[in-house]
């Protein structure tokens, strides 16, 4: 039977992996709905991170240091980054690449229709 510690390390790799993903998928205008689903799932991350730092790094108590504090800690910083500039910049890029991409279709199928 895994561990709490196996099981929390586990699902944040692939909770990172899928946001990844999505930001990918986003970047590349590849899917409407990918934001909304990023939107939601870095709500849910932040509230883990954020429960999670505060319950491990309370100074009540006295932690050993583990991998799984290095890599939380070290992707709370990536999701603050992301979330404050990253988003706000892919977001425009977004709206340019969608507006290239319809007047493009919008070109070929003129040309079709001719």
């Amino acid at each position: 039977m895994t561990t709490l510690y196996e099981f929390q390390n586990s699902v944040f790799d692939y909770v990172t992996i899928f946001t990844y993903i999505l930001y990918i998928i986003i970047a590349l205008g590849l899917s409407a709905t990918a934001p909304a689903y990023l939107d939601d799932l870095l709500f849910y991350t932040k509230m883990y991170v954020s429960l999670f730092l505060i319950y491990r790094f309370n100074p009540l108590r006295f932690i050993k240091f583990t991998p799984l504090d290095a890599k939380i800690g070290f992707n709370a910083g990536i999701f603050l980054l992301f979330t404050t500039a990253i988003n706000s910049v892919l977001s425009t890029y977004i709206i340019y690449f969608k507006d290239h991409v319809i007047s493009y279709i919008n070109n070929i199928k003129q040309l079709i229709s001719f």
